[in-house]
């Protein structure tokens, strides 16, 4: 099959056409670093990562994103704050040796949230999805994404468009740019800046990466309510409650359900359970657990309902 590399190279030079030696197919891990001017902290470093898989497909391109990424180590990319799950850290984060070394062999996605387009043109005119469709009735919203790859002096321009709108509102857009300011030697590395709407703003690097699957140990809910019933779960939950006193469940109940959303989360994932993909059961045993603890239930007691099965996930019953 013909390489985009060698289709750049055939086509005629023109002011919007992408460098003839730069082939945007394959996988790229996408790293950003930006600011936010429309938060209370505009100063605040943050950082957004995803995987995009370009594919040829006839004289098109299959443009797949991934927003939830995978790493092994997760040294520095999460932290936990009180009353929160996990969330990014507040630094320009970068991979370590080890994170490098994954991206180049290949990341675990969780397919969760991933979108899809076809783009359609060529390396010297640009590509670019359809946009909406035509002939809805005047009462009907849509939403819709258009996704392009430009060319500006010969540097790719990666832009998502989105639109909500209708014949009698007016549009909401928005525009997320991701514009190449430098190739490194060999097309590994394209770097460029960020911007989403003119608040968000910064930069980014697209490295090049193995290829990707998908994320060990995702569950259906099936699987999920078996491996609940057969891992004994419920009595490992209950002996994260040894630790807490009458005293701190009167002075600050968020702290506590802090700690018991924390202890219940590594044991799900001590036992192998995806923390996103069981978020909702997680939730679930955290409201009991701390409905019991407001209706006067001692620690002990709250332990023995969860070794009984007293409290358990209301999904499962």
């Amino acid at each position: 099959m013909l390489g985009l590399a060698l289709l750049l190279a055939a086509l005629p030079a023109r002011a919007d056409a992408l460098r003839g030696d730069l082939d945007v197919t394959g996988t790229w891990y996408v790293l950003v670093h930006y600011k936010d001017s429309a938060t209370n902290n505009p100063d605040f470093e943050r950082w957004l990562d995803r995987v995009w898989v370009l594919e040829e497909s006839g004289s098109r391109l299959k443009w797949i994103d991934y927003p939830l990424v995978i790493f092994q180590d997760r040294d520095g990319r999460f932290e936990r704050r009180a009353g929160m799950n996990q969330a990014r850290t507040l630094a320009f984060w970068e991979p370590n040796a080890d994170q490098l070394e994954q991206i180049q062999s290949g990341l675990e996605v969780n397919p969760r949230g991933s979108k899809t387009k076809t783009v359609r043109g060529s390396a010297a005119e640009g590509w670019r999805s359809r946009g909406a469709i035509g002939g809805l009735s005047a009462n009907t919203l849509t939403y819709t994404e258009t996704w392009s790859i430009e060319g500006d002096g010969g540097l790719p321009v990666f832009r998502i468009q989105d639109s909500l709108g209708g014949a009698r509102v007016e549009s909401l857009d928005g525009v997320t740019e991701y514009r190449t300011t430098e190739i490194l030697p060999g097309g590994e590395e394209l770097r460029g800046t960020f911007n989403r709407d003119g608040t968000r703003t910064g930069t980014f690097r697209m490295l090049r990466a193995g290829p990707v699957e998908d994320v060990k140990g995702s569950q259906s809910q099936a699987e999920l309510r078996k491996k609940y019933a057969a891992g004994g779960l419920g009595g490992a939950i209950g002996s994260i409650m040894a630790g807490v006193s009458t005293e701190q469940i009167q002075e600050n109940p968020e702290a506590v359900r802090a700690e018991v959303k924390k202890s219940v989360q590594e044991s799900f994932s001590e036992r192998g359970l995806d923390i996103d993909q069981s978020s909702p059961v997680i939730d679930d045993l955290v409201d009991q657990i701390m409905e019991q603890l407001e209706k006067g239930k001692t620690p002990e007691q709250i332990d023995r309902m969860i070794r009984q099965g007293k409290i358990s996930p209301r999904q499962f019953r």
